[in-house]
This record gives C-alpha cells, structure tokens and sequence, in this order.
C-alpha cells in the first residue's frame, strides 16, 4: 500500500514538472496516471488462496479490443473483477477437509484465481470491508452449505452480500450443499439450520436481529433454489470438485469482463459463428476459420466465443496466441506440450509422456481451440503442432477456430466453413469511436461532425476507431481539426505498422499489384482491372484481405487505409524521375512538360479534370519510360462522363498536347488509355506485344497500325468510343484473348475484319451508332460458320441500319443479350432460332417497322427481359406468358397496339410492367401478378 502511494506521488511530481516547463505530456504516462487514481491498492497477499503469479487467459491481439466501459452512472455499473471466485464456507466444517481439496483444483491445478476468508482475520460482529470489496470484485461465487454454515453469522452476512452482487450484476453462483445438508434443510430452516436460527430468535425483541433474520430467511431460500451440486448425489469427492470447478469456469467465460464488456457490433458475429460450431452436435468435429483485414477484429472475436463458451461441454481448451510471431520465438514442439499440458487438465507428466500415449489420451478429450494468426508461412508449423490430423486429433464434438488475413490458409488448412469478418456499419462505428473519446455511446454535439469524418476515414476499421478515439481522448476541437487534417497526409504510424506486416508478406509480384491499385484503380470495374492486371494475383489479394470485390456494384474496393499505405511507400521514393508510379497532376505536368521520364517509371494516371490548364508533353519524354505499364490520360473526373456521345467543351479543352509525332511508347504496355488522343494512328515503332486494354475514347485515329501483322497475343478489349474518323477496324487473328470491343459512334466505320468471327474468347461486341457500317457486314465470312461467335454473349447494333439480325450472331450458342434498339430498316421480328434459348435480354424498342410478334417466342424460355417499345405491333400474343422467367415487360408507346394479355397472373416473375401511351389498347387494366415492382402511370391506380 505504501509503496502504491510512493509510486502515485512520483507519478503526480513527473506530471506536474512536465507541466511547469510547458513540454508536451507523454499519452501513456497520463493513462498510468489514471490508472493509478482509479485502482485502489491490492489487498494484502495473504488473502489469496494461491501463492503463484496469476496466470491471466491469453488476451491476443492486433485485432482490437472493444471499448472500455464508461465511467459509474449508476449503482448497478459492473465493478471491475479482481478476482474468478469468491468461496463462502464454514472454516471449521470444511477448511482442512473438502475446502483444501477444492481451492487446489481450482488455483493450482485450473488456475481459477480464488479469494477466501483468510483464518487469521480478525473476526468481528459485522462483514470487514475486505470481505465486501473480494465479494463485489468476484466474477462467480461458490456457497459450501455445510452442517455449521448456518451458525455464523459472518456466513450468512456474506451470503446476503453474494446474492445482492449475484442480482445487480448478473453474476453466477453455484450453491453446494455439503456433509449430509440438503437444499430442503437450508430451504426450510430444518435441522442444523434450524437450530442455528432457535439461538439467533433468542436474541429477540433486538429490531436489529429481526431486520437481519428476515434477511438471512430470505437469502437462504434464494440460494436454495439455485441450482447446485449436492455431496450426496455428486460422487465420489474428486468428481464433485472437477464439477464445481467446470461450472465457475463456463462462468468466468460468459463474463470475462476485460473481453466481453463494451464490445460494439460484434453480436451478429457472435450469433453468426455459434451457428457454424453448432454446440449441441457431439458427434462431428468442425474447423472454422475467421477471415479478414489487419485489425478488422478476428482475434477480438475468437476471443469472445472463447470466453463465451460452455465449460461443460469440453474437457479441455486452449487460445494460442499470436501463432506466427510466436514461431519466431519458440519452437513448434514448445507450443505443442503447452497445447497437450493444458487439454490433459494441467497434467504435471505431460511433458514426459510418449507421443503416442499424450495423443491417445488428447483422443479422448473433447476439446476447444483457437488458433489465432496463421499464416502461409506458419502453415506447415500448424500441421506439425496438431499432428498433420487437426480436428481429428481430439475426441468427436471438438471445435476449432482458426484466424488469418489469407483465406488461401484456412482453405488449405482444411476449414469446413470460413467466416468473413467485416468492418462496423457507420452507427457501430460511431459508438465504438465515441467510448474511446469520450467514454459514452454518443459524442457530444460540437464533436459530431468531426467523428463522422474520423468514422468515414476508417470506413469500419475498429483498431483505426479504437487508436484515434483513444488518443483523441479529452482533446479540444482544435485539437481534433488539427488531427483529422493529419490523417489526410499522414497514417497513424500504429495503424500503419500492423497493415504494413501483410504488405511485407506479399510476393514481389503481389506488391507490385497491390501498389497498381491503390494508385490507380480503387473503385474501378473488376473486369476492367482483371483485363488489365493478372487476375490470379488480384485474387491473391483479396484472398489476404487486402481487397474485396462489390458484387453489386461490380467493382474492387481498397480500404482507404490500405490505399493510403500504398501511396505512401510509392511517395518514399522522394525524387519525381524516380518514383514508380504517379497519379498527382501537378507532378504529371512538370514530368511531361520538363522531359522528366525515366525507366524507373512504371504507371502513369493523369485526370485532366484536376488541371485548368492543357498539359504539353515531348515525345521523348514518352520515349524514355521504357519500364512503363500502365498509361491512362483521362479528360474526365469519372470514365462514365467520357462515355457521352458529346463531350462539353470544358472537357474537350483539358488535354494533352504532344509537341512533336509520337514516334515510339514502352512495349512494356498492358494498359494504354488516352482520351481525346491526337494522333492518326498509334507510333508505328510502338510494339504492343504485352498490351491488355486499349482505350482510344473520342479520339483522332483513323487507323490503329499501318500494318495488319501485329502481334495483339495479349490484348483483351478495344475500345475506340467515339472515334469518328477511323473507317476499318484491321484483322485481329492475332487478338485470340480479345474479349470486348467497343466501338460506338465511331460514325465513319464501314469496314470491319472477319476476323471476329472466330475469335474464341470475344464476349461484348458494341456497333452502337455506327450508321456507316455495311448492313451484310456479317453475311459473306469465310469458314466454318458453325465455329462462328463461340463466345459471344453480349452484342449491341442500337442505332445502326441492318435490315435483320445477322445469322451469325443469332446463332452464337452463348447469346445472353441482345440489343437492336432504334434500327429504322428492320422491318420485322427477327427469326427466332432453337439456339437462342439461352437469350436474357431482347431489345427491339423503336423498330417500327416490326409490325407482330411470331409465336415462336415461346422459344426463348430463359428470357427475362423484353422491350418492344415504339414497335407498330398491334397484339402482344399470348405466347408471351409462356415466358415464365420473364421479369420486365414493355411495350409503351405502340400507337397501333389494340390486344394485350387480359391477365399476367402466370409471369410469376415479373417485376415490371410498362403500357404506358398505347393509346388505342382495349384492354387497360390487366391482372397483375403480386410479384409486381413497376407499372405505367395508367395503371397506378388498379395496382393501389
């Protein structure tokens, strides 16, 4: 106690000299200080029952822990738990017999850290504070209810105590009734306890002793009707003790207080993974793995289901924590005695068993491990430390739970389930931040704003919320702007070291396409970037949670810490020639305009739309970055803005002007992306043997290459949007991974290579807008037309002159949508082949000169989508409800449309409704299925 005291003086002494001499204060020495103020001294030693350190359950982490709870508000705030149990008992019935045989098990043998009422305290009439704090700082309670317990008044005091704590803090308490007592006797007063209290009404007409009887009747009732364990039933001894102990030990799980209490948006998680373990099934043995980002919370909650478990129904558990780094240290076997020491019940000859007796008696133990951060590396060592068996290594019910960044480990590793662990929703996000800064739920209303940006610059990271709230921790809002304008240049250096680790681990490769897409394709279409970098390596880093793909919006999405991070190992390279990649425009501008390339260059990106002015470049500038992959001029904040037909002038002025021809690029190209590109062909010495995707938008090209014998072997789209002076597109035999070609509104194009035909990979082919092109551009290839189009799944002809739609995209077996929107010379429904069953999406609005629909359409049973807007139909034909998948329906606007379905009931499916402005249609107001999102205006009101 005194030496506490010294300590907090010195402490006070080093705060309050920093503090004269106006130097800035250590952020660890406040929180010891704090500590210090809030945590009283220890009670002396000599009231615990073990003599040995305490040994603390494995607390692991990078993942972060939850909030700390908020200060007292109230009487029922949870205390902090200083103790696993607390025992009450009568010392002379109990203290040399049974109670001796229960605190060993329980201390030294399960290291259950227990409190007792030491023999030599001073005894007296009421409970000693020390009693009281050990009773409100305990986590569970043990109440030996023996012959003599009902004689001491101290007893049944402590027993009042245990229940008022029990109630207010949800706390567990396991009633044992011992030597013959059984919950009758304690219930009823019978026995013993009667004649305990017979002495006790003697001292009547004391208000005091009838207060306290009252209480203590009450108590024992209480206690006796919580289920416990009684001596008589329970047998022999040994067994009685290993049951009490199991039982305060599931206890101490379910409300371990430094793991359980505050934790923010992990209860889903929680509910989730108790599904995947299934508990109650005894008979199979599962692996689980949890999988995400550094410091998403995996470790958080392993730990969680690991202190929430019950303790009955496994023999043996055990947390491993930090297995990769712990590898660094000790050695596979050291991990794998602990592993077997603590499942065979701390057996002390452990150690010193035969292999193969330690594995026979581990087969007999239901068992519960965790195995926290494993990695590729640490793989084998994993295999070794279970015995290449994992699961099956222990008795039938055993679970275990793995964590990794790399879901490829617990893939290979043998998970029967991988959860993904994912980042809080703003909300969650918002709370956890707001405990750690302001110890409460909600932050005050003049720190609102700057917590929402903090919350939007984690996106969901709780180690990145838990860090900065706790270093924002009774800052003032000055403070804060000063901090949140920080982040924006500078990661904090915590949070940066534990992403760094999975950077590190990555293959030169790897962190070659980590560092592309966090320059340059955050937020960009997967398909694009997969073109465009190896798609096995993308995957590789979403496998090591360092990317995820939106599959609703289709795109790759980098946490923008883990961007951050990569643009700042690309910024170490200080100088500008130097650096790998750059995407800043002002730097881009003075690299251009001042000839500034060199080798060491290897991606550029330059968006014009953060620029006022046209950027002027020398030719051999391009011509010295021979390393360069990846080139993307962009006139445009976002690439669907250059999609537009016309480009507004204030983007047609932002662009880059090349002094001199273009005589040469790096072969070194995968991407090259130019928008508004001023040369009439591509650098006749350019070489594009390794070029992926050429995107050449509202260009100047009339001709790609000036020969047609170019090696293409990897490119795999071509896209020309807007290109209005090229008028062929040139053989690409050699393009046999070209997957998308985009040419619409190249308005000059009237020639294009059969070539296409039979490429094996092509997937999307857009001749939207191209009113030049040959309407038989199709009709008179050469080979095998039975091999035509193996691929094709998407083709666009909106806005073109074709009379009909070729057969040889009719006929392309993986045809899944089709699109004719707008073509003045189709006069007809296109003949409808057995091949285009496979057909989702037909588009054939504003042909008018399709006049019916054949019956035939019944054919195209996998057709969702179906626009025949603007058409001169005059019947939808009741061969329409045969197409049962369909989920979109229009026909709006046909001026002579007279018949439609009297009913849709059948279109199970459909969504989408559209009969708006046919004007001369009889029947209006069809039955609608209940499936209906969508109908036209007029017919609003049936559907209400």
């Amino acid at each position: 106690r005194i030496h506490h005291h010294n300590l907090l003086l010195l402490l006070l002494v080093v705060v309050y000299s920093l503090i004269l001499r106006r130097e800035h204060l250590n952020l660890d020495l406040l929180h010891l200080l704090v500590a210090f103020l809030q945590d009283p001294p220890p009670p002396p030693r000599a009231n615990l029952i073990s003599n040995k350190e305490e040994k603390v359950v494995p607390t692991p982490d990078p993942s972060p822990p939850a909030a700390p709870p908020p200060p007292p508000d109230n009487e029922n705030t949870n205390p902090s738990c200083k103790y696993d149990a607390f025992i009450s008992f009568r010392g002379t019935d109990v203290r040399q017999t049974f109670l001796s045989h229960l605190f060993a098990h329980m201390n030294e043998e399960r290291h259950v850290l227990t409190f007792k009422d030491d023999v030599n305290l001073k005894r007296g009439d009421k409970i000693s504070p020390t009693l009281i704090d050990a009773i409100e700082r305990s986590s569970s309670y043990v109440v030996i209810f023996s012959p003599n317990y009902a004689d001491s008044d101290w007893c049944l005091d402590e027993l009042v105590k245990i229940l008022e704590c029990s109630r207010k803090y949800e706390r567990k308490v396991v009633p044992v009734f011992y030597g013959g007592v059984t919950p009758s006797h304690v219930r009823n007063r019978k026995g013993s306890y009667g004649d305990a209290f017979t002495e006790y009404e003697k001292k009547l007409p004391s208000k005091e002793m009838e207060a306290k009887l009252k209480t203590w009747t009450a108590a024992l009732k209480q206690a006796a009707n919580i289920s416990g364990f009684d001596s008589l039933v329970t047998k022999p001894e040994r067994h009685l003790v290993e049951e009490i102990t199991r039982t305060i030990l599931g206890a101490i799980r379910q409300t371990y207080s430094p793991i359980m209490e505050g934790l923010v948006g992990i209860d889903q998680d929680i509910q989730d993974v108790e599904k995947l373990l299934s508990f109650d099934d005894e008979n199979d043995n599962r692996v689980i793995g949890f999988w995400g980002m550094p410091g998403i919370g995996k470790t958080t909650l392993a730990k969680a289901m690991f202190h929430k478990i019950d303790a009955e129904k496994f023999e043996g558990v055990h947390f491993i924590e930090n297995f990769a780094a712990q590898l660094k240290k000790t050695q596979v076997i050291d991990l794998q005695n602990e592993l077997f020491y603590k499942l065979l019940g701390d057996d002390e000859q452990a150690h010193v068993m035969p292999t193969n007796l330690k594995l026979d008696r581990v087969g007999r133990v239901r068992s519960f491990v965790v195995v926290d951060d494993v990695t590729m590396d640490s793989l084998r060592s994993l295999k070794e430390l279970l015995h290449g068996k994992l699961c099956n290594l222990f008795r039938a019910g055993s679970r275990i739970i793995l964590t990794s960044t790399d879901r490829q480990v617990l893939k290979n590793v043998g998970c029967q389930v991988v959860h993904q662990v994912k980042g809080l929703d703003d909300d969650k996000a918002l709370q956890l931040l707001s405990s750690y800064a302001f110890r409460k739920d909600r932050p005050p209303s003049e720190f609102m704003e700057r917590c929402k940006k903090i919350v939007s610059y984690a996106s969901g990271h709780p180690l990145a919320l838990t860090v900065l709230g706790a270093a924002l921790l009774g800052r003032s809002t000055g403070y804060w702007d000063c901090a949140l304008d920080k982040l924006k240049k500078i990661p904090n250096k915590e949070i940066e070291n534990l992403l760094m680790i999975s950077y590190d681990g990555l293959s030169e490769e790897e962190q070659s396409v980590f560092l592309d897409i966090a320059c340059f394709f955050n937020h960009e279409d997967y398909n694009f970037v997969t073109r465009v970098l190896d798609e096995d390596l993308v995957s590789n880093l979403v496998d090591k949670s360092l990317l995820r793909i939106n599959r609703a919006k289709g795109e790759i999405e980098m946490h923008g810490m883990l961007k951050d991070l990569g643009k700042k190992i690309v910024r170490k390279e200080r100088m500008l020639e130097k650096r790998s990649r750059l995407w800043k425009a002002k730097d881009l501008q003075t690299l251009l305009s001042k000839n500034m390339g060199t080798e060491a260059t290897e991606g550029i990106l330059l968006n014009m739309s953060k620029t006022q002015e046209v950027v002027r470049a020398n030719t051999s500038t391009f011509e010295r970055m021979m390393n360069l992959r990846l080139l993307s001029i962009q006139v445009a904040k976002k690439r669907s803005v250059i999609s537009a037909h016309a480009l507004p002038l204030s983007i047609k002025s932002k662009k880059v002007v090349v002094r001199e021809e273009l005589k040469s690029l790096s072969g070194e190209l995968r991407l090259l992306e130019w928008d508004l590109f001023p040369a009439a062909s591509l650098p006749s010495e350019f070489s594009p043997r390794y070029l992926h995707v050429l995107r050449l938008k509202h260009s100047n090209i009339r001709q790609l290459w000036e020969s047609d014998n170019v090696d293409l072997g990897n490119l795999k789209e071509l896209n020309l949007f807007s290109s209005k002076y090229i008028r062929r597109l040139p053989d690409l035999s050699t393009a046999k991974k070209l997957e998308v070609i985009d040419l619409t509104s190249c308005t000059s194009l009237d020639e294009i290579h059969d070539s296409i035909i039979y490429n094996p990979k092509l997937q999307t082919l857009i001749l939207n807008s191209c009113g030049r092109l040959n309407p038989n551009f199709l009709d008179h290839a050469k080979g095998d037309q039975s091999q035509a189009f193996p691929s094709l799944k998407e083709v666009n002809l909106d806005n073109t002159m074709i009379k009909q739609v070729p057969y040889l995209i009719k006929s392309a077996p993986l045809l899944s949508k089709l699109s004719c929107s707008s073509c003045p010379e189709i006069s007809e429904f296109p003949e409808i082949l057995p091949s285009m069953e496979a057909l989702i999406e037909l588009d054939l609005s504003y042909c008018k000169g399709i006049s019916s629909i054949p019956d035939t359409i019944r054919i195209l049973s996998s057709l969702e989508k179906l626009d025949i807007s603007g058409t001169g139909i005059v019947e939808v034909p009741s061969s329409v409800l045969d197409l049962r998948r369909l989920s979109m329906l229009r026909y709006a606007k046909c001026e002579k449309l007279l018949r439609a379905p009297t009913s849709y009931k059948k279109l199970v499916r459909l969504k989408t409704l559209d009969d708006s402005g046919c004007d001369m249609l009889i029947n209006k107001n069809p039955e609608l299925p209940d499936t209906l999102e969508y109908v036209s205006d007029e017919d609003e009101d049936q559907v209400d």
